[in-house]
């Protein structure tokens, strides 16, 4: 395995901006800024691999509904079957009564990820839908 170089690199910072990520560092339990800040940067490097990417991508969409919503499971289904983006595992979690949490892991082109999370956060009685996503073979190791 190769060995990486770390490089130094100098910023500057006005005192709101560098207290704010003071902030999201102690919120966030990290050890130091250089680490978070890579973590950062390697967050909006693979968004934007994401976005202008010609290949397929890896995306997780997580949904809360209520499952009493009048024909939501089934409509939730069809909007995934109905999906060019291969399902390749979905996690449903009971977290109340009427609440419901569901993690869909799925594999298709950007575009198509974004409408299937578009579409499944139009459903009625969906409350939160958020997606995350990474390139696959990304190169940012």
């Amino acid at each position: 395995m190769k060995k990486s170089t770390v490089n130094r690199v100098t910023i500057a910072l006005e005192d709101a901006l560098l207290h704010q990520l003071d902030n999201q560092l102690a919120r966030s339990g990290g050890s130091n800024r250089s680490e978070f800040v890579r973590e950062l940067l390697r967050d909006q490097l693979v968004a934007n691999t994401w976005a202008a990417s010609n290949s397929e991508v890896l995306g997780t969409i997580t949904i809360l509904y209520n499952h009493h919503q009048r024909e939501l499971c089934a409509k939730l289904t069809k909007v995934q079957h109905d999906s060019p983006v291969r399902i390749l595992a979905s996690t449903h979690v009971h977290l109340s009564h009427e609440h419901c949490a569901e993690m869909i892991m799925a594999v298709g082109m950007p575009q198509a990820l974004h409408e299937l999370h578009n579409q499944i956060r139009r459903v009625r009685g969906v409350m939160h839908a958020a997606m995350s996503m990474s390139s696959i073979g990304n190169g940012l190791e």
